[in-house]
């Protein structure tokens, strides 16, 4: 198949890449900055810059993957907010342009989103069967950009909004996670208690690639382990993985004083299940969270 992928260069995006042209598609990676390939079945086109024109570059594409968008780890001033929200409707925006330009239409979309698209709770659990909320940053963003990939749905389009959890791997945030730790300053962040719906990267692939495969999964798709964990187990599987300490405690009040709004990423949370993937019969590669932290440092 022809696939196109947006964000194909980014954390996830790689991973995507690399299990696909394992299956022997074609590959179109739409990037600001392209580059020739030294590969047969990956070509990079140019996109989101002035004099680009990957309507007419492209062939016609089977499948479109919409990864693209600003990282979230930075501090959220008014400024960054309204680049990391317009870095995902513009994208998306421009995948409809191109989707409309070419006389043949993909048979699928995968959308990306986040499983913020809940809000935050310590006790309630989310299935792609929950109600989106609009309370924070986090969910707000995700509405909108659902809505954006909801106008290309409405081309006829089978569309999967894959809601992405934490990811875990080499990249991302697990660094930042294992950083404290391996520097002997591990901790409970906040009150502990707080959910995080994790997923190693590789399943992150693997899901998206079952879900172009399987043309009974459309709508959200919950992309998250099916064993999510509260911050301070989470905290304590990294210590015991690394064979570290995990003692130092750090106040809530100083994770929202060193970054501000962007503390809800760790000082909240939402225990969100793959509910659509388990019934489907997706088997995860790394369901179990001290495995996938391994797997992550090897």
């Amino acid at each position: 198949m022809n696939i196109a992928i947006t964000g194909g260069t980014g954390f996830i995006g790689q991973h995507v890449t690399k299990v696909l042209a394992a299956e022997g598609h074609h590959l179109y990676i739409l990037t600001r900055n392209p580059k020739e390939s030294e590969q047969n079945h990956l070509h990079y086109v140019q996109w989101l810059t002035e004099g680009a024109a990957p309507e007419h570059e492209l062939p016609a594409i089977d499948v479109w993957i919409n990864l693209a968008g600003k990282s979230i780890f930075t501090r959220w001033t008014d400024k960054a907010k309204e680049g990391i929200l317009s870095s995902r409707l513009k994208s998306t925006q421009e995948v409809r342009h191109i989707i409309e330009a070419q006389e043949s239409k993909p048979s699928v979309l995968i959308q990306a989103s986040a499983v913020g698209i809940y809000g935050t709770s310590q006790t309630g659990d989310f299935t792609e069967e929950s109600p989106p909320a609009d309370s924070d940053f986090l969910s707000h963003t995700s509405r909108l950009w659902e809505a954006e990939g909801q106008k290309i749905e409405a081309l006829g389009i089978r569309t999967v909004y894959t809601r992405f959890g934490v990811v875990l791997g080499e990249k991302g945030t697990l660094p930042l996670m294992t950083l404290p730790y391996k520097l002997f300053a591990g901790g409970t962040i906040g009150s502990g208690s707080q959910w995080v719906s994790w997923v190693h990267v590789e399943d992150v692939a693997h899901l998206i690639a079952y879900a172009i495969h399987n043309d009974d999964l459309s709508g959200p798709l919950n992309v998250t382990s099916p064993n999510p964990v509260q911050m301070k187990q989470l905290g304590q599987t990294i210590a015991s993985t690394l064979r570290r300490p995990h003692w130092l405690k750090v106040p809530s009040f100083v994770i929202k004083t060193a970054l501000g709004e962007m503390s809800l990423l760790v000082l909240e949370g939402q225990r969100a299940l793959p509910k659509k993937a388990l019934l489907s019969s997706y088997g995860f590669l790394h369901p179990e969270l001290k495995k996938a932290i391994l797997h992550s440092e090897e």
